[in-house]
């Protein structure tokens, strides 16, 4: 498989590669956060809207058709891009290594290791969390007892004209790599835009929750408060991913370096954020000498 003979290189010419994600379990909290927050971290060209709302997660699939199963969870916030309304993924951490090479190289998605994401139930709530380094940086509790609010866990996807339990929403993301040389942008980083179709179960339900967004050195994602709870939902979903499309470009690549971090760990090692551990003495079992 290292060189594909010319009729596997047809076969996948003519393959759809639009991702389906059936039976999906998700955990989802809708909030208001600070204005002054998203106009502070979002990347031009993209801009905060009137109302500053976000969109965190926790899910399990288990089930796609390109062959991986795995949880990750996942920090929104609104934006829009020319009038555009979407949601720019601030964080997405995972727990399978293909999924993450998949978002982040195709898409951009800001997609790192995690190595915990779970989903717990009682018989009256549900607990998602996510853990990663060490710190356990989103937790969303949910009593999942009342209808499905729709149109709030929309925020500001585009409901089905045809009143099915289905909603559209933009993902938004920049999709950018170091330069080899260690110095710049390969390219100028593009901005991506992606539109996912969720389509709730009948078994999906709302209610009142909490979300804890908690900040580490690798992981910022407290910088982002949690204003007001606006409402929560559990269930079974099943979810499409569309094509993306190139939308944008950082004209100016310096102004877009500070945000440009986020995807990697080395940063907080670089800027004196994390100690490196010192290397220790080890004693071989074969030879007794320290290695």
């Amino acid at each position: 498989m290292y060189t594909l003979d010319p009729n596997e290189l047809r076969l996948l010419r003519s393959a759809d590669w639009t991702a389906e994600f059936s039976g999906a379990e998700v955990l989802s909290a809708v909030f208001r956060t600070d204005q002054a927050v998203l106009e502070h971290i979002l990347p031009r060209p993209l801009r905060a809207t009137s109302e500053p709302l976000g969109l965190a997660f926790v899910a399990h699939y288990p089930q796609t058709n390109f062959g991986t199963i795995y949880s990750e969870a996942a920090l929104f916030v609104q934006a829009e891009h020319r009038g555009h309304m979407g949601m720019y993924c601030v964080a997405m951490p995972v727990d399978d290594d293909m999924a993450m090479a998949g978002g982040r190289e195709v898409f951009g998605y800001p997609k790192k290791m995690a190595e915990s994401i779970t989903l717990e139930k009682t018989e009256s709530k549900v607990v998602g969390s996510v853990v990663r380094k060490g710190t356990r940086i989103l937790r969303i509790e949910v009593e999942p007892k009342l209808p499905l609010n729709i149109e709030a866990l929309a925020m500001t996807g585009t409901l089905d004209p045809a009143g099915a339990q289905s909603f559209e929403v933009t993902a938004y993301m920049f999709k950018h790599f170091q330069a080899p040389s260690l110095r710049g942008f390969d390219y100028l980083p593009r901005l991506v835009s992606e539109p996912i179709i969720l389509r709730p179960r009948n078994d999906t339900l709302s209610g009142e929750g909490n979300l804890c967004l908690t900040s580490s050195p690798y992981d910022p994602l407290g910088e982002i408060p949690v204003v007001e709870m606006i409402t929560c939902a559990y269930g079974t979903f099943d979810n499409t991913m569309l094509p993306g499309k190139v939308v944008g470009r950082v004209w100016n690549p310096f102004a877009f370096a500070k945000h440009a971090f986020s995807k990697v760990d080395v940063a907080p090692v670089k800027l004196g954020y994390v100690e490196v551990p010192e290397e220790t003495e080890q004693d071989d079992e074969h030879t007794g000498q320290a290695i």
